[in-house]
């Protein structure tokens, strides 16, 4: 499970839950599974969000008695298929910025030595391998790839943010529990 996060509040159980049910529906949570009075587990974000709080995640509240309030705990866990868009995207980013790499490297070895190569075929003009538009493959072919490799860059820190700072939908939502 995620990293924890409580409050204490000065309501009866029954209170709590019905208030926390409230806040979770209004910040457009859907309810997936609901012990009355007990925990409620809600799904919150997109797939497509980038920040710790609007990345989907499952949000799990325990409510427990404490004196005479409530004790409410809450666990974030990042969506699977959150992750996994995440890290298939990062794979195929990686595949495509290195076979833009190659074609770069063997399109420039070929503009300086003029000998075919594996990629000399697409820069291929009317049945000739022509230099300028190999040179210019190239160039684009490493522009790709540098872009790519920025963007992978990007995805890890946004991922590592995002698991670690999971919470801050869970803690928003307690704050609002005054």
């Amino acid at each position: 499970m995620g990293f924890l996060t409580e409050k204490i509040v000065d309501w009866k159980i029954e209170d709590a839950y019905a208030k926390l049910k409230e806040v979770l529906l209004k910040k457009g949570c859907k309810i997936v599974t609901d012990e009355t009075s007990m925990s409620i587990s809600a799904v919150q974000g997109s797939l497509w969000g980038i920040t710790p709080r609007t990345a989907k995640k499952q949000v799990i509240y325990h409510l427990l008695p404490h004196n005479s309030g409530t004790r409410i705990t809450a666990s974030s866990l990042l969506a699977s298929d959150w992750k996994n868009l995440t890290i298939v995207g990062s794979v195929l980013a990686v595949f495509v910025a290195t076979m833009c790499g190659w074609i770069a490297i063997d399109l420039e070895t070929f503009a300086a030595t003029q000998k075919p190569s594996s990629w000399t075929w697409i820069a291929t003009v009317d049945g000739y391998a022509n230099l300028q538009v190999a040179q210019m493959l190239a160039n684009l072919c490493r522009g790709l790839a540098v872009f790519l490799a920025v963007v992978i860059v990007l995805e890890v820190v946004i991922a590592l943010y995002a698991h670690f700072r999971i919470n801050a939908f869970a803690e928003e939502t307690l704050s609002l529990l005054s």
